[in-house]
């Protein structure tokens, strides 16, 4: 518009030079203002006119710049504390990185105010205020947020949820969580904090309702789930009354977990079921080995110890520097009154794991050949391995030095 103007006003005073010529010298014009009467040359008319007009444009734009200077001051000091703003975010930002959480907590709150995403300040602010300890800083900060974006809720809440889990507050985490479900349950990263916080309380049921949801979301990576999965299955076996039954339901799958096969195979042996218990754990060996399910195996009374020394031993031939097999065969060759194996079994066990059961057992075995001495010992050792085991030192000494030779030099 102002253009279109400028052109016109262009046009007219073109028009005017040109004219001037022709204006007669002697014409001119007569104005009576205020009782007073004012003759001008026409020519001098004209420049007086446009003086006039330049002075009132001039007036004019002084007076629309007085009028917005405000709002243009107003208007600059925002935009400059706009860019403050996003500068405190980005340095406080790499403070809590750093992990500088008092100066973080400063600089992301200095201007918050002035931010263009103000919730995301308090939220970082919050984050360093629990680093902090000051959980009640914390909270105000996620109020802070909540009333600065209310529109944001499922992103609160998600961070209000996290901060409350590491903070080990699982009661919150879990209410914030079922208080944004209308905005979360299509959001794989809700669904993720969902389950491991049912996870973490050992909420299996509600766990196991919700995993379908996480695999169909991909909310966490599959062995992850594949891994909570298993958690499930094994709270199954250890609450169920009906142990066997509860065996059988088991996926095939799960039947090969060590975990699972560790607990059936206990509550086998605490039935009495050591028949039971022994063909489970030989079959899983077979494919997945375990010393934990090899120390079960181990204290298994059996009618035959000779038989199944030989079997630990044969084990003992892949594996020769395993303690618990060390162990099992040490119990083995007690019960089949092989004397010497068990003290070479049993030392290589202390040898090797420091195991306190060996310790025992050994004394026992030298009590019952009157070595009391030495016997005294290895239990004093045993109770030492059990409130300090990493303590436990052997004797340094050559290869042919024992534990035998360690009791006979105290005995």
């Amino acid at each position: 518009m102002r253009l279109i103007i400028l052109v016109l006003l262009a046009f007219v005073l073109a028009f005017a030079v040109l004219q001037i010529n022709a204006i007669d010298p002697h014409n001119y014009v007569k104005l009576y203002l205020l009782g007073y009467s004012i003759e001008s040359s026409v020519l001098g008319f004209a420049l007086l006119l446009i003086a006039a007009v330049l002075v009132l444009y001039f007036l004019v734009w002084l007076l629309r710049l007085i009028w917005r200077s405000p709002r243009a001051m107003s208007t600059w000091q925002g935009k400059r504390n706009r860019e403050k703003a996003q500068t405190q975010l980005g340095t406080g930002y790499l403070s809590l990185i750093k992990g500088d959480w008092r100066k973080a907590e400063q600089q992301l709150t200095a201007k918050s105010d002035h931010s263009a995403v103000p919730y995301v300040n308090y939220l970082a602010a919050a984050q360093a205020a629990q680093e902090q300890g000051k959980l009640e800083q914390r909270d105000q900060y996620l109020k802070s947020a909540f009333e600065a974006a209310p529109k944001e809720r499922l992103a609160i809440g998600l961070t209000k949820a996290r901060l409350h889990q590491q903070a080990g507050q699982m009661d919150l985490a879990l209410a914030t969580l079922q208080d944004i479900a209308p905005q979360g349950s299509k959001n794989p990263q809700y669904t993720a904090m969902l389950i491991q916080t049912y996870e973490q309380a050992k909420n299996w049921q509600q766990a196991q309702a919700l995993l379908p949801v996480a695999k169909r979301q991909k909310a966490l990576p599959d062995n992850v789930l594949e891994n909570i999965r298993s958690q499930i299955y094994q709270s199954t076996l250890r609450d169920s009354d009906d142990i066997a039954s509860a065996w059988r339901s088991l996926p095939r799958d799960q039947k090969k977990q060590v975990e699972n096969v560790r607990i059936y195979a206990q509550a086998l042996a605490d039935q009495g079921d050591n028949s039971a218990a022994e063909k489970l754990i030989r079959s899983t060996l077979k494919h997945s080995w375990s010393d934990e399910l090899v120390s079960i195996y181990g204290m298994l009374p059996s009618d035959k110890p000779a038989r199944e020394l030989r079997r630990v031993e044969g084990w003992l031939l892949g594996r020769p520097e395993n303690a618990a097999l060390n162990l099992a065969a040490g119990r083995f060759a007690v019960a089949a009154k092989k004397t010497e194996a068990a003290k070479e079994y049993l030392q290589a066990a202390i040898t090797l794991g420091q195991l306190p059961a060996a310790y025992t057992l050994l004394g026992e075995v030298f009590e019952s050949t009157n070595e009391s001495g030495k016997a005294l010992q290895l239990y004093r050792s045993g109770m030492a391995a059990i409130s300090s085991r990493p303590s436990i030192a052997l004797p340094e000494a050559g290869p042919e030095s024992s534990i035998t030779d360690m009791a006979e030099q105290t005995g």
